[in-house]
């Protein structure tokens, strides 16, 4: 009824039946990724290569935009399981491309090929994006699960955020703390993790504080490091040509 609190098995039923959170945002950098990846250069990825991986990719999505993850247990690891195989084909996909972008950069003379720069630029952008994806969908299960189920039913948090722990500060911060406000972590902040680990190759405001999360920012930090580097690398030389 109108005005009255929700008891906690109220609050968990409504939980159970919740979609997660609202998609757009992942879907949104997925279709980029998506495109950034198809419309790599030849010479960093030929096309019979690309096209079965972007139509794989937008298979997937689609398929990940018609089921609903309520509902039958079947349906929800039908779910998580084409989620995680449309973040793995893109980050795979891309290390590959980052490869062959890596070997373009060292190979090519200063000043020629222009357009691997472009390509560079790209295979970072998609790097960024793979990486957002994969750590939404890793830690605590996954976006589904944390808005689903209660704190005590998830797994080990991979990030540990500021919202975790800012009950005790001024009130205006502290009623967006988790434990006042049930926040759970959205795409934006893993996407802004993932910036971070890409531009400054450190820690954004989520901390890793399980193993596979500190070695997946440690993969990104160092492939868009060795990326960036070849490219200003590349660009001075073209510049003193």
């Amino acid at each position: 009824m109108t005005g009255m609190a929700l008891s906690d098995d109220d609050r968990r039923q409504i939980r159970r039946n919740a979609r997660g959170e609202h998609r757009l945002p992942a879907a949104a950098a997925t279709v980029t990724a998506i495109l950034l990846y198809g419309f790599l250069p030849s010479d960093i990825q030929p096309l019979w290569l690309r096209l079965p991986v972007v139509v794989v990719a937008a298979a997937l999505l689609v398929a990940i935009s018609i089921i609903k993850p309520t509902g039958r247990e079947r349906r929800a690891r039908l779910f998580r399981f084409a989620s995680l195989a449309l973040v793995v084909v893109l980050v795979v996909m891309n290390l590959a491309a980052l490869v062959h972008t890596v070997v373009q950069l060292v190979t090519t003379k200063p000043g020629d090929g222009p357009e691997i720069l472009a390509a560079a630029a790209q295979v970072w952008a998609t790097n960024l994006i793979a990486f957002s994806l994969l750590m939404w969908e890793l830690d605590r299960g996954g976006p589904v699960r944390r808005r689903q189920r209660d704190r005590d039913d998830l797994p080990p948090a991979d990030f540990r955020f500021p919202q975790d722990e800012d009950e005790e500060t001024s009130e205006e911060v502290s009623e967006q703390s988790a434990p006042r406000s049930d926040w759970r972590p959205s795409y934006i902040d893993y996407f802004y993790e993932a910036a971070v680990a890409s531009m400054a190759f450190s820690p954004g405001a989520g901390v890793p504080v399980r193993p596979r999360a500190k070695l997946l920012l440690t993969v990104q930090s160092l492939t868009s490091f060795v990326l960036v580097a070849l490219v200003i690398a590349h660009a001075v030389g073209a510049l003193g040509a």
